[in-house]
């Protein structure tokens, strides 16, 4: 008995355990002669961001998104990575102070649609009801 209970708080607690996650997006920024590519990320509120930046340019740069206090080194052939989750909508700045380049995240709402049942939907003033076979 006290296996099927250990066996079932074990099972129960890696269930919470997923279901508590945060969905997670990769996004990846580069630094180049030009400024960041891309310029403009496009996230949901609420998710978790996971930034790897690397640069293309010899002279060190940076990705600094001051909101979220997330300061990220971006030297050539470097990966530098950084988790972050935006749980407002909005946009948020990010900007290297060295090479006056700058970008902004793009947190959208999340939209929940919103459900109906077919057999209480109405047409033209009717309550719709299934055929039968």
């Amino acid at each position: 008995m006290k296996l099927y209970l250990i066996s079932f708080l074990i099972l129960f607690s890696l269930l919470a355990t997923a279901a508590s996650e945060r969905p997670l997006r990769e996004v990846a920024v580069i630094v180049t002669q030009e400024g960041y590519y891309p310029k403009s990320l496009s996230v949901f509120e609420g998710e978790k961001i996971k930034f790897y930046v690397t640069s293309t340019v010899e002279e060190p740069h940076c990705m600094i998104v001051e909101s979220h206090k997330v300061f990220l080194a971006a030297n050539k052939g470097k990966v530098t990575e950084a988790e972050v989750v935006f749980d407002k909508a909005g946009e948020f700045s990010f900007y290297c102070p060295s090479s006056k380049n700058n970008g902004k995240v793009v947190v959208l709402k999340k939209q929940v649609p919103k459900r109906e049942v077919a057999s209480e939907k109405k047409h033209d003033g009717m309550l719709w009801t299934p055929k039968e076979y």
